[in-house]
């Protein structure tokens, strides 16, 4: 089983808004993952979207196209397993 590596993730203010932004994206066939957020960069959702540099063009206009403002959007560094978070948004 192929680990899938993703270059950002977006936090969002509730579970809605992140589950929103995921299916448009996904219906876009942007490779996005819902995902749980992680402890280190949860403000107040336990919902995260993670996806591509490739796609991050895309993820903007989709963005902006349905007046969605995620609270931060995070570079992920990988250090071996371990994933830390650089704030960029």
């Amino acid at each position: 089983m192929k680990i899938e590596d993703y270059d950002y993730i977006m936090t969002f203010t509730s579970h809605n808004r992140a589950l929103y932004i995921y299916q448009h994206l996904f219906q876009r066939n942007i490779q996005v993952k819902l995902v749980s957020s992680p402890n280190k960069i949860n403000i107040s959702c336990t919902q995260a979207v993670k996806f591509k540099e490739i796609d991050k063009k895309v993820v903007q206009e989709e963005l902006k196209k349905n007046n969605m403002y995620p609270t931060a959007v995070y570079r992920i560094v990988k250090e071996g397993k371990k994933e830390n978070y650089e704030l960029i948004e």
